[in-house]
């Protein structure tokens, strides 16, 4: 059943979004924005290289921002070359780098959507900025895609801008908005923060976070809750099972 393999190599981030994800709950009072301990690139590199999807479900570095933390590049360029990856990022990187150092075939698998996704951040980062990076990692043989958020308050410059960059030969994308009052989820009472419940709550990701364990769901994660495992655990197995969850509405 798992489908998604999400390796969080940091929590930090160079922007500062107020719609943050990771500030899921109340983004003014400072929560999500979690100092955790982080694994040395040999932990990485070990980590990775234990993960089997036999080829079917991309590993996806993501964050905050994946390409801030110090051992980025070493990662990619020591780990098995058997595993495909996809990349969450707002491309505040250098281009150039990224093609002399990384190997391509990492990022080679086919897919409906590109295996580099950058985020765009209205306010924080500007398609003048990303949008010649994009281009550029295209030229050297990487296919990317850009992402904007429907943000309700966004919505319509969202729109815009996409309509441009779709023009000038870029793969935009938009995401819907998933937050609180965005009127179609399928439990929209399990995200406004309200109350506590207890459910059983069975997993389809793996998430790994910065310190190497692996955690229940998002919500766990940027709340800084308690992990099942340590992705490095000899003893580790990914089980399908449901799990005791009493915070329900968050």
């Amino acid at each position: 059943r798992y489908n998604y393999i999400a390796t969080f190599l940091t929590l930090a981030c160079n922007l500062d979004c107020s719609y943050c994800i990771n500030l899921h709950e109340d983004p003014a009072s400072g929560r999500g924005r979690i100092v955790t301990r982080h694994m040395g690139a040999d932990q990485w590199v070990a980590a990775l290289n234990r993960i089997d999807s036999g080829g079917r479900v991309p590993i996806t570095l993501q964050g905050g921002e994946p390409s801030v933390f110090r051992h980025f590049y070493e990662i990619l360029e020591r780990v098995d070359t058997r595993h495909r990856f996809d990349l969450l990022t707002n491309l505040q990187f250098d281009p150039k780098v990224f093609a002399k150092r990384v190997p391509k075939i990492l990022f080679s698998r086919e897919a409906p959507y590109a295996p580099i996704r950058v985020s765009y951040h209205p306010g924080q980062n500007t398609m003048e900025e990303i949008g010649p990076k994009a281009l550029a990692l295209q030229e050297a043989g990487f296919r990317v895609g850009i992402y904007g958020v429907l943000f309700p308050p966004q919505r319509d410059h969202i729109l815009e801008v996409q309509e441009k960059a779709q023009k000038a030969g870029l793969d935009f994308r938009t995401k819907e908005y998933l937050g609180k009052g965005a009127g179609h989820l399928k439990y929209p009472d399990g995200v406004e923060g309200t109350f506590d419940k207890h459910c059983l709550c069975r997993t389809s990701e793996l998430l790994i976070a910065p310190s190497g364990y692996v955690m229940r769901c998002h919500s766990d994660l940027y709340e800084g809750r308690l992990p099942i495992v340590h992705v490095l655990d000899p003893e580790f197995r990914l089980e399908d099972v449901f799990r005791p969850c009493f915070v329900y509405g968050h």
